[in-house]
């Protein structure tokens, strides 16, 4: 298997690999995002309690930093093999796609005012687009 993908890795045209290239920097900023995001969620969902320390509110907190870990494994999974993985991938752009369209919904909803909400939101738009547009310009997708 190792093998085959080796072999196709050479085939494949100079354009193609230079999107393979930019892919994997959306995909290294995933993964580091997903890192900080979700090791904090995860682990400071307490800290992190918007006014409500209620249990149900932390365990959403932590749930979306285990999804934040997910994508992690996600990357992981595509960055050895973009052009086989492309459910995978679809899967993060949808993620990061839904998380960016959820924030520009609730901040306004519940008035949220913190500058690093808005960081979020143009960090996963930029996510779900960098990623669908490498993806499509490796090959992957």
């Amino acid at each position: 298997m190792e093998r085959e993908l080796i072999e196709e890795e050479t085939r494949v045209s100079g354009g193609e690999q230079a999107g393979v290239g930019l892919l994997r920097v959306v995909l290294g900023l995933q993964v580091v995002l997903g890192l900080l995001w979700g090791v904090s969620m995860l682990f400071f969902a307490p800290l992190i309690v918007l006014g409500d320390p209620s249990g149900p509110h932390i365990e959403k907190i932590a749930i979306e930093g285990g999804a934040h870990l997910m994508l992690v494994l996600a990357a992981i999974f595509v960055w050895r093999a973009p052009r086989q993985s492309r459910d995978v991938l679809l899967l993060m752009v949808f993620l990061n796609g839904v998380w960016a369209l959820t924030d520009l919904v609730y901040i306004p909803l519940v008035q949220l005012t913190d500058l690093d909400f808005y960081f979020k939101v143009a960090v996963n738009t930029g996510l779900a687009i960098g990623l669908a547009g490498a993806g499509r310009r490796a090959g992957a997708l």
